[in-house]
């Protein structure tokens, strides 16, 4: 089950920022540097796309390791909502990722 680009952009990498710091840098790719309190913690990529070009589960399992999710099904709750950022937040934290 695919994810778009536009989606990825707006609704994952969007959630996110809602908790955290992101920095987006546009390079041959967007990469997108993730802060809490100051300090780096994990980065991502995502091809810029054409129209919203979609990202297949390959890529889509890499950008899962990337962001610390144990699966694709977090990946798509958190484009499609039922995982909430602050729910990312204690996913985070439960992994010892980032603490407070």
């Amino acid at each position: 089950m695919p994810i778009s680009t536009l989606n990825f952009r707006s609704k994952v990498i969007g959630k996110i920022k809602k908790k955290l710091k992101v920095e987006e840098v546009s390079e041959g790719h967007v990469r997108f540097k993730l802060y809490y309190k100051g300090k780096k913690f994990g980065e991502t990529f995502c091809s810029h796309g054409s129209g919203g070009k979609d990202i297949y589960d390959a890529i889509l399992s890499k950008i899962k390791r990337q962001l610390y999710l144990d699966n694709l099904k977090q990946l798509y709750d958190l484009e499609k909502c039922p995982m909430t950022a602050e729910d990312y937040l204690k996913l985070l934290r439960q992994k010892n990722v980032i603490s407070d």
